[in-house]
């Protein structure tokens, strides 16, 4: 069985590196992994996915050697553990609002004695039955992981809660959908969001969990690791076509404009 980067990095007290993406792009995990990303994740519950397509995008996280975060757009049992059967490494789940919610997650997507997912052992993360080790539900339990998300005040009331349930690992903030309630910005400066990281973090750090949110600069990842984030998503298929493309349009513009009285076509010919 494949081992988890990220919790590897996390058990060793040290920072996950984690990229964004949506989209089925064949590449990704490759070009992630070759600067150094230590997980995906894969956004299932605002983008439309084929099941072949799932699979295929995580059999590629397995080829690159990183780990792939799946979000899905359901929380029912079965559909959950069937990702983890496919190769995922963790499942990160939305909308996760109080510690009944994380417990019925936990049940669903642990072995027992900690939970009550349904064995296979023909899947990708047993390697297809033929190379299944002994101690396979163990290792599954051990080297997948769970990322809840807290992404309203019910869920921020209740935080010291869940990060109390046994086998959470991650504390992960929904910015959006925080800010969207609250009626402040999803800035990681905002004065209200600061104060929403502040108590999200000092869940994580009694209960020994990691925590994390997506980021947009150097100086936002460093404002929210030195309140203690260790799960850390900050680059994006989305972010980087938009900084390129960004940059492209400018470069027709300059040209275009430098080049227009020297380009021009006398009204009425055609070349």
């Amino acid at each position: 069985m494949r081992s988890s980067k990220v919790l590897a990095k996390l058990r060793a007290g040290q920072v996950a590196r984690i990229c964004c993406c949506g989209s089925p792009i064949g590449f990704f995990p490759a070009i992630a992994a070759h600067f150094n990303y230590d997980g995906i994740w894969m956004d299932g519950e605002h983008r439309t996915w084929e099941p072949r397509e799932v699979d295929a995008m995580i059999a590629r996280h397995h080829a690159a050697d990183i780990d792939c975060v799946w979000r899905p757009p359901t929380k029912e049992k079965n559909g959950l553990y069937r990702l983890l059967e496919d190769g995922a490494s963790a499942l990160m789940i939305p909308h996760v609002a109080t510690a009944d919610d994380a417990r019925v997650l936990v049940n669903s997507i642990k072995f027992p004695p900690l939970g009550d997912r349904g064995f296979c052992g023909g899947g990708r993360d047993a390697d297809f039955w033929i190379g299944k080790p002994a101690d396979y539900t163990e290792q599954a339990n051990r080297e997948t992981f769970l990322v809840v998300q807290i992404e309203t005040p019910q869920a921020l009331e209740n935080v010291d809660e869940i990060a109390a349930v046994p086998g959470v690992e991650v504390l992960f903030l929904g910015p959006g959908d925080m800010s969207l309630r609250l009626g402040c910005t999803p800035a990681v400066n905002d004065p209200q969001m600061l104060e929403v990281q502040k108590k999200i973090a000092a869940a994580a750090k009694k209960h020994g969990k990691a925590w994390g949110r997506p980021v947009g600069s150097a100086a936002d990842a460093k404002t929210i690791l030195d309140l203690g984030a260790r799960f850390i998503v900050h680059g994006s298929e989305f972010g980087a076509l938009h900084a390129h493309f960004t940059a492209c349009s400018a470069d027709f513009d300059q040209i275009l404009s430098e080049s227009a009285g020297a380009a021009e076509i006398p009204a009425g010919k055609t070349y």
